[in-house]
């Protein structure tokens, strides 16, 4: 029996270099859909005819392009609804409005999209793509802690906080791929924290990391954070006001944070990507 192919694409308008963020989900997608014997293609900015297509980013298609899409489209959403934009939310209700299918990573965001009614979302989950288990260590780590993402004052906080210990910190913005993953090469420590008092874990930044082995600390406010146990177990977690003092304590400790890297990457290697994907399809 021949299988459907899947084209899975990226949006990526001329200019937003932030697209790129979609690109290790894209890959775990594709990657385990080949697993399970279907043809797939990996496209920026080309949706398909003779493919169901699989978009990342479909908030950024100009919206003729977005009332366009096949009924066939499936929309990844990995935007926390509770804290983006108007524009953002518009468009997804578009999409679900249509009756697009809707593939989420978060289930308060399921939530929220079932309550508005439509066609139910379907919960993404991210497990291990062994293809994605590609950072290799520096030789030196010579950077203590490593965050990437947006800037603000509740993140600035703790990054200053950090140095003020004599830490080495390195902020990146607007850095993917494999320019990024020379500067995860080189860390100790990997932090990851909310930008705002959404709850929602960073589970598309972090599953990567679990992959690679990296150690991570991680911002998880008690039951108030929504966090699943292959993350949890994965993790050093801390509440806001404790991130400083943990990650500290981590990277001084150089027997505990090789220990870590070991957990880290045994944490997601039990979910593997194929499982999580058949049950979307």
């Amino acid at each position: 029996m021949i299988k459907r192919p899947y084209n899975i694409c990226i949006v990526e308008p001329k200019g937003f270099g932030h697209s790129k963020a979609f690109e290790e989900v894209a890959e775990a997608i594709d990657y385990s859909l080949k697993e399970l014997g279907y043809p797939t293609a990996l496209s920026v900015n080309r949706v398909t005819d003779d493919a169901v297509n699989i978009i990342f980013g479909a908030h950024l298609l100009p919206l003729q392009d977005l009332h366009d899409l096949d009924p066939s489209t499936i929309i990844v959403n990995a935007e926390p609804l509770s804290a983006t934009s108007e524009r953002t939310r518009d468009r997804i209700l578009i999409c679900l409005n249509a009756g697009l299918e809707i593939w989420d990573y978060s289930l308060a965001n399921i939530e929220i999209l079932n309550r508005i009614g439509g066609r139910p979302a379907k919960y993404l989950q991210l497990g291990f793509q062994k293809e994605l288990d590609r950072i290799a260590a520096a030789p030196v780590r010579d950077i203590d802690v490593l965050f990437y993402g947006s800037m603000n004052e509740r993140r600035a906080e703790i990054l200053y906080g950090l140095q003020a210990r004599g830490l080495v910190i390195e902020h990146l913005f607007d850095v993917y791929g494999r320019e990024r993953d020379a500067w995860i090469a080189r860390s100790k420590v990997v932090l990851n924290m909310h930008l705002l008092e959404s709850q929602i874990f960073e589970v598309v930044r972090v599953f990567y990391l679990l992959i690679n082995g990296v150690a991570v600390v991680g911002e998880v406010n008690g039951p108030e954070t929504l966090i699943d146990d292959r993350f949890a177990q994965g993790i050093v977690a801390a509440p806001y006001g404790d991130l400083i003092d943990v990650t500290e304590q981590l990277v001084r400790d150089a027997a505990r944070l090789e220990k870590q890297r070991t957990l880290a990457r045994d944490a997601i290697k039990r979910y593997p990507q194929v499982s999580f994907t058949q049950q979307l399809l």
